[in-house]
């Protein structure tokens, strides 16, 4: 099973690697080749639609100047409404096809416009008079062409020129060329072929044409988006681009405003795009297959000798050096050189290894007794400095003081207690301490008289201050004393370098759930490292300490339930408070 997981994970691996290298470099060439086709397309279609756009532009130019000419001959004859509707009759312009479908005389003298066309091919005299082409006509020499106006079944679009008598404008024709059958618009758009779409627009963006008309009105049908992108542009010739067809815009047509929009199929002038496209998916599939094949005569070529290499290790039971029947690649016999060479230095590091144990072990022995016993010797101190002195009162004085004497033989029996508390907190003994209910008032009276021994030495402001009121607690007056002695002499040690100035209070408080000792001093302070390491056994700033006292603090207060809470600045003091929660004896 681990052999084919071997072989699949080579095989895998091989054939990726080679496949995103091929597929890579075949990407980069593709790239590269799309680019340039694509370009050359744009390039194509923009001069074979300026070619096309130059072809309708001459149309547009020779059909509306001629029309333009026969208009002018018309003025001659304004002055005589007879003559001029003769003279328009046998010039032939109020033919459909070749001409207009309307034609009018505006008299600029009279303000009034006469029809020489039937009333079914006019517009209203009204909508001549707004027409800004027309009130342009009244004050310039040249042509102006109307936007468009629906006409039944049509559209027209009005060509006004102004007439003149010498220097005098006296007039403007009009002519309604019509959009569906004027040969001006239907052979003006014949260049362009049946792959391509062009619209004729006037200056307000209206439809005049189309080059072809043999097709449905969906396949005419064009965005206004389209219209509006090209209408934006600036410059005289444009091309532009959307996800179906390619837009080739021209603004200067040289024969009036109107503008042409010629719509090209993408899929026409990108076909060699996409074959080349094509072609380069057929390679990347090529790619593919050749790269399952190589790469699974390579993973076979690679597995092999790692694969024996693999099962002699699994049978080998001894340090024995291993030898492959396949060489392999020089890389396979590295890797059985290393390994033997390693399984050697294994079995010797066993060997040492064994020997080093029995002596860390031996040593880890001795160490620990020699902490045990350095804890013991830290905390039996303690207990014996008040016995000391009570031996020294009772010497000096001539006369027995039995409670003296009381307090020594207890304070002894404390230290008996805390050798055998050692013991068991080094068993982890949670057992060891002697629970009872303890009488707090005659507790702090030993309290009292231990901060008195201690502080014997030092000039310091020692001082206990106890509630009126102090109810038993259940706890172990051992430990409780223990605690606060080993916190009495921290403090005493922290205000020793501030003489007289220096301060050590003791306050007790009672509360209904807990009782709280308060142990302050304004000493020499703590950092945050040196709190954070308050209640780690050997840890201590002191020069002559052993970082046992605190340690075996935690450990009593723990098992009490309660907690220890430090706070504390350099410079400042200290302020250590023992939460002690009251509990009955069942708990």
């Amino acid at each position: 099973m681990e052999t084919k997981k071997m072989m699949r994970s080579y095989f895998f691996q091989i054939t990726a690697v080679l496949f995103i290298l091929i597929c890579l470099v075949i990407s980069a060439l593709a790239f590269t080749a799309d680019r340039v086709t694509i370009s050359r397309v744009e390039q194509q279609t923009e001069k074979q639609s300026e070619k096309s756009v130059e072809v309708s532009s001459n149309a547009l130019r020779d059909s509306v100047g001629n029309l333009h000419e026969k208009i002018m001959g018309l003025q001659l004859n304004v002055t005589n409404m007879n003559n001029l509707e003769q003279a328009i009759r046998d010039s032939n312009l109020l033919d459909i096809d070749t001409g207009f479908k309307s034609f009018f005389y505006y008299d600029r003298k009279t303000d009034k416009i006469t029809w020489f066309s039937s009333e079914d091919r006019r517009i209203k005299d009204g909508a001549i008079r707004e027409d800004d082409s027309f009130l342009q006509a009244l004050t310039s020499t040249d042509f102006h062409m109307s936007k468009r106006y629906p006409l039944e079944s049509d559209y027209l679009t009005y060509m006004f020129v102004s007439v003149r008598n010498g220097n005098e404008r006296v007039g403007v024709f009009g002519g309604g060329l019509s959009l569906m059958n004027s040969v001006v618009f239907r052979n003006s758009l014949e260049s362009f072929d049946d792959d391509t779409m062009a619209y004729l627009f006037n200056s307000q963006g209206e439809p005049l044409a189309t080059s072809r008309n043999l097709v449905t009105d969906q396949e005419r049908l064009l965005s206004q988006s389209v219209v509006d992108r090209a209408f934006r542009s600036t410059k005289p010739n444009e091309i532009f681009s959307t996800n179906k067809d390619m837009y080739y815009f021209a603004q200067d047509l040289k024969v009036t405003d109107w503008k042409v929009l010629v719509r090209t199929p993408r899929s026409v002038f990108y076909e060699p795009v996409y074959t080349t496209r094509q072609q380069y998916l057929v390679i990347a599939a090529l790619t593919l297959v050749l790269s399952l094949i190589v790469g699974y005569l390579m993973s076979r070529q690679l597995t092999a000798p790692l694969l024996e290499l693999v099962q002699k290790i699994e049978k080998s039971t001894t340090p024995q050096p291993i030898t492959l029947e396949r060489s392999g690649s020089n890389e396979v016999k590295t890797l059985v050189s290393a390994y033997n060479e390693y399984a050697q230095r294994m079995e010797n590091a066993r060997v040492e290894q064994l020997s080093q144990q029995q002596v860390i072990l031996h040593q880890e022995k001795l160490a620990s007794l020699g902490q045990l016993a350095a804890g013991i010797a830290h905390e039996i101190r303690n207990p014996l400095t008040p016995v000391k002195m009570a031996l020294q009162l009772l010497s000096e004085d001539k006369q027995n003081n039995p409670d003296m004497m009381h307090i020594a033989l207890s304070e002894l029996d404390r230290a008996n207690q805390l050798i055998q508390t050692m013991l068991d907190l080094s068993k982890n003994d949670n057992a060891s301490l002697v629970m009872g209910q303890v009488d707090v008032k005659k507790m702090m009276e030993k309290l009292t008289f231990i901060l008195e021994s201690k502080s014997h030495p030092y000039e310091a402001d020692c001082k206990i201050y106890t509630p009126a009121h102090m109810p038993t607690l259940y706890a172990s007056e051992n430990g409780l004393l223990q605690v606060l002695s080993n916190c009495i002499g921290n403090a005493l040690e922290a205000v020793e370098s501030k003489g007289v100035d220096g301060i050590c209070h003791v306050h007790l408080h009672v509360y209904p759930d807990q009782f709280v000792f308060i142990i302050q001093d304004n000493g020499v302070g703590m950092d945050a490292e040196q709190i954070s390491q308050i209640g780690q056994a050997f840890k201590t700033s002191k020069i002559n300490g052993n970082g046992l006292g605190l340690f075996m603090s935690s450990q009593i207060v723990w098992q009490h339930n309660g907690r220890l809470e430090v706070d504390s600045k350099v410079g400042v003091g200290t302020t250590v408070q023992l939460f002690f929660p009251r509990r009955e004896a069942q708990e």
